[in-house]
């Protein structure tokens, strides 16, 4: 699975204050927006092409 940082490029670090670390896989990544910051998670999951981004 590829990082944030492989999808996002240097905008990866924006999501740190969030909790995530530009290093964490995408999986991770989303689990974690889910909670904190939903509309970050359906955008993460639409830019990596991970299934339910609709």
């Amino acid at each position: 699975m590829p990082s944030v940082r492989d999808v996002l490029g240097v905008s990866a670090v924006s999501l740190m204050r969030y909790g995530v670390r530009p290093e964490d896989d995408v999986y991770t990544a989303i689990s974690l927006l889910e909670r904190r910051a939903p509309h970050l998670a359906k955008l993460l999951k639409a830019v990596a092409g991970v299934g339910g981004a609709s």
